[in-house]
């Protein structure tokens, strides 16, 4: 799989994961590395999907389940969405934030693995880890 993180996370998130993602044959990068930061949405899914990979955008922009033409491109791409719910942009602390991440690194890699393509996976800023909340594009 490739996990993209979008804007809204800093890219040392990114960094911090993609040994992790590496161990099991995922590729872990952000939008600002890749160097289209500032895209649309819906370009950014055009450009992040490839058919041949399953591409995971990792955001805390919940508004993007809400947006229709954001929802129909998640769809028409299959792109899967993880939505960091309330915490994961409020959380100032970047080293908190990373922490969290490689905690929920493992859950977050097995349900992504399982989601139908053009997806929504909730992901909770919790300790306790369990099966992300899903729901179709």
């Amino acid at each position: 799989m490739r996990f993209v993180f979008d804007e809204n996370h800093p890219p040392i998130l990114a960094r911090v994961v993609a040994p992790l993602g590496e161990l099991d044959g995922h590729n872990v990068t952000s939008v600002r590395d890749l160097g289209i930061a500032g895209m649309k949405d819906v370009e950014l899914f055009g450009v992040l999907v490839d058919d041949t990979v399953r591409t995971v955008l990792l955001t805390t922009d919940k508004a993007m389940s809400r947006r229709q033409h954001e929802v129909a491109a998640i769809r028409d791409t299959g792109a899967i969405v993880v939505v960091g719910c309330k915490g994961w942009n409020q959380q100032g602390d970047v080293i908190e934030r990373a922490r969290h991440l490689v905690w929920w690194w493992p859950m977050m890699v097995q349900c992504a693995g399982n989601a139908d393509r053009g997806s929504f996976l909730e992901l909770p800023w919790s300790s306790k880890v369990a099966m992300l909340k899903r729901w179709r594009a």
